[in-house]
């Protein structure tokens, strides 16, 4: 071939693949920056979802928070509620500026702002109200449904949100990928017609040739450092030759150690990259290193530590890989890192939640734990290995497998376990109540149980109490009822009231008393306020109180204030004393029809209906019960006055009471002889003596009833008064008795000598004026003695009367 026209060829030759080479440099920059552009709205769409992740999981972590204070009531939860508060209003703002570029996106976050400020402000009501009003309120807010409505609507947002980036990135991804693809084919396209070029055209310049291959490999070599700089861009890079000295560190990796990038470059990164394990503080070999002499990819291990510039530790997640040339050399090592040191902390104090909390805490997969806190073992007995290894089904009591079933059926399902109750086996044997709160996640079971078994047994001896209670109260002779002070709903009556004033208990129950006008409005509003203002309870008050029949009976009444439930009641009872008032006003008619004939007894029988009415006005009525032993299982203020007493002698029998007050023991014989009546099913009735320490002797009316169980209750009435009443009564009829006898002897004698004068006169009278005279004097005579039979009879029919009115008093007499 001629020279000159090798020269042209040369030249044409060399022309060519200029401007081949300038074309390809030209379509490679911008093929390069096309992916380039791809890659970071990649990148750009990774961090949209992350951060809509965490911002959803800082949200779901206050939920949490809010839900263990609600339970617990432990201060710890609050400190992570507030540190949920401060961190999602940075992750917002995070998330705000990522997707400014988008108004789609820009609008949804907007909507997105209310209502995580709706929900933030929703879980710190929740938490104020368990603060002040306690766990019941709370839970009552929680049940509205408020707070899962507005988490759903979040939910939903962030839903949109993450379907309109995944959109976005699988656009990108094949947006890249073609960019790659094309940037590829032009490179490998232009390549291959360069080197055809050079091998046909320009054979002759082989060493100029040469020197261009070794240009394009050291291309290669800087392109393979920038490819792997590009994916770490938002993470710690720094670059080595194969001697471990740093050729190059992006400002992430400077800014994390507080290094400046030209103080690090040249230096063995052994020498400033200092790592160790958290756990052993043994320092860790740094994976470039590895990666350098092993020819791998090597990941870090977890918790390690960088100590940065300052000295300070920084937990970090990084790992090394070789750089490679064309043939497969290796011509360095890259490390790429990222600060974890926040997201450590956060983990730590999760797992410190995780494993001091008193609650059982796990997940569950087909039928078995498979994560745990060290509650189960503290709870159950079992070790973690001896619990996990085992199905749940295996150690629940068998009568609650069914219900669990069901429970496992509807998680299943998707749908949440609230306040499930079941009974688990323990490694001791016994049986504990565990209550569950579960959230199913596709197939695994968030699980939070409470061993609640005391709790149970506690509310159990609580309704026993309540059932002796009432059962006290039911068996009672005395009328009682139970009202709420507010709004005045009865809330118990006894068969004794119901009886009383007529009406079912079915129908007096849940009503309003004042419905009923069983009592004055007026007097029940009078007491109500004085109890109020006042403090104090009324007791023994005479009132009227009306029958369904419209009739009217006098009682006596007393209310005293009781709480039960958390609700203030009044708990009243109610004694039928129309008898005593028809006695009353009998005697005082007796009294009014004597008035003339016994004045000077006037003033003493006033006294005596004076002293008589405080008596019955103030009969209290004394209340114990006993077991079958004869032991006190409860005696009420009247009966004894002293609390102290009153706790000392439950369990203990009337025996170790006469020992203690000083009685005589004949007191506690006479009642053992009535419970042998009343084991028989007979009602025992008798009167105790006894003294007082004025020296004086208190009568009291003893009634003893069988109840149900083997149970006694016996009732005791004060009628010392009364039997002081009947000794004056009985008196007052022997003076009656007294004063007809003397009426009797002192008025018929002179009646007989005047019959007996008349006889006489009758002997020395002419007959005409015997018969006058006489006429008169035994007309007179015949109306004295008339006047003496009658008020003999008067008596008698008085006494006749008043023992066939009141049998009782009469055999007393």
């Amino acid at each position: 071939m001629p020279q000159k026209y090798e020269n042209k060829l040369a030249k044409l030759g060399f022309f060519l693949a200029l401007t081949i080479l300038i074309l390809l440099s030209t379509l490679s920059y911008v093929t390069y920056q096309k992916s380039y552009n791809n890659e970071k709205w990649v990148i750009h769409t990774y961090n949209v979802l992350n951060q809509s992740k965490e911002l959803l999981s800082t949200i779901k972590d206050a939920e949490t928070a809010q839900r263990g204070y609600v339970i617990s009531g432990n201060d710890k939860f609050l400190n992570q509620l507030n540190f949920s508060t401060e961190l999602y209003r940075i992750q917002y703002a995070e998330l705000k500026n990522w997707v400014k570029d988008n108004p789609k996106q820009k609008t949804r976050v907007s909507i997105l702002k209310n209502l995580i400020e709706d929900k933030f402000n929703y879980v710190h009501k929740v938490v104020d109200i368990r603060q002040k009003e306690g766990h019941e309120s709370a839970v009552k807010i929680i049940k509205l449904g408020e707070g899962k409505r507005l988490m759903d609507e979040i939910e939903l947002i962030f839903k949109e949100i993450d379907a309109e980036e995944e959109i976005l990135l699988s656009e990108r991804e094949m947006k890249m990928k073609k960019s790659i693809n094309t940037s590829r084919a032009v490179l490998f396209l232009g390549t291959f017609i360069t080197l055809s070029l050079f091998l046909i055209i320009f054979y002759s310049l082989f060493k100029e040739i040469k020197k261009r291959k070794e240009n394009e490999e050291l291309l290669f070599v800087q392109n393979e450092w920038y490819t792997q700089t590009l994916i770490s861009i938002g993470d710690g890079v720094i670059t080595t030759d194969t001697n471990g000295k740093i050729t190059m560190l992006n400002k992430a990796a400077a800014e994390i150690g507080g290094w400046t990038i030209d103080e690090l470059l040249g230096q063995p990164l052994e020498s400033v990259f200092n790592i160790f394990d958290k756990k052993t503080g043994r320092k860790v070999v740094n994976p470039a290193i590895v990666a350098l002499k092993e020819n791998r990819t090597v990941l870090l291990a977890q918790d390690t530590i960088l100590k940065s510039k300052n000295g300070s530790d920084i937990y970090i997640d990084d790992s090394g890989a070789p750089i490679h040339d064309r043939e497969g050399n290796i011509i360095g090592s890259v490390l790429i890192f990222r600060n974890i040191t926040e997201k450590k902390k956060a983990e730590e104090e999760r797992d410190l939640f995780y494993n001091l909390s008193i609650d059982m805490i796990g997940k569950a997969q087909g039928g078995k734990f498979i994560s745990i806190n060290p509650a189960f073992s503290e709870i159950l007995g079992y070790s973690d290995e001896e619990f996990l290894t085992k199905g749940y089904l295996e150690i629940i009591h068998v009568d609650d497998i069914e219900s669990t079933l069901e429970e496992v059926k509807k998680l299943e399902s998707g749908k949440a376990t609230v306040h499930f109750v079941n009974r688990y086996r323990c490694k001791s044997g016994e049986y504990k109540s565990i209550e569950w709160n579960v959230i199913p996640v596709k197939d695994i079971f968030y699980a939070l149980g409470r061993d609640i078994t005391e709790r149970l047994k506690a509310e159990e001896e609580i309704n026993a109490a309540y059932r002796k209670f009432y059962q006290i109260l039911e068996s009672n002779p005395v009328a009682i009822i139970i009202t709420q002070i507010i709004g005045g709903k009865i809330n118990y009556v006894n068969d004794a009231f119901s009886k009383m004033v007529g009406i079912d208990k079915k129908l007096l129950l849940n009503k309003k008393s004042n419905s009923f006008d069983t009592l004055s409005l007026e007097e029940f509003e009078k007491v109500t306020q004085q109890i109020l203002h006042n403090g104090k309870d009324k007791k023994e008050i005479e009132s009227e109180l009306k029958t369904a029949d419209g009739k009217s009976i006098n009682v006596l009444y007393s209310i005293e204030s009781i709480e039960i439930d958390g609700v203030m009641c009044y708990i009243g009872s109610f004694i039928d004393i129309t008898q005593r008032k028809k006695s009353e006003k009998e005697i005082q008619l007796l009294n009014q029809s004597l008035e003339k004939r016994v004045e000077e007894r006037t003033e003493e029988l006033q006294s005596q209906k004076k002293f008589t009415d405080e008596i019955l006005n103030k009969i209290p009525t004394e209340i114990a019960v006993y077991d079958h032993d004869e032991k006190y299982l409860y005696v009420n203020p009247t009966g004894i006055e002293s609390e102290e007493i009153r706790d000392w002698i439950v369990g203990k029998t009337d025996f170790d009471y006469c020992k203690l007050k000083g009685l005589d023991l004949s007191v506690a014989t006479r009642r053992h002889e009535s419970f042998e009546k009343v084991k028989l099913n007979e009602t025992a009735e008798w009167i105790d003596e006894l003294a007082t320490e004025d020296n004086n002797v208190r009568y009291m009316l003893r009634i003893l009833h069988p109840l149900e169980n083997n149970k006694y209750i016996l009732t005791g009435y004060d009628i010392t008064e009364l039997k002081k009443a009947e000794r004056e009564k009985e008196q007052y009829i022997n003076d009656l008795e007294e004063m007809m006898f003397i009426t009797s002897h002192k008025v018929r004698h002179p009646v007989t000598q005047i019959i007996g004068i008349t006889n006489l006169m009758e002997e020395s009278l002419t007959q005409e004026e015997v018969e006058k005279v006489m006429g008169y004097l035994k007309q007179s005579a015949n109306s004295l003695d008339s006047f003496t039979k009658e008020l003999t009879m008067f008596i008698y029919n008085i006494r006749k009367r008043n023992d066939r009115e009141n049998p009782e008093d009469s055999s007393l007499s």
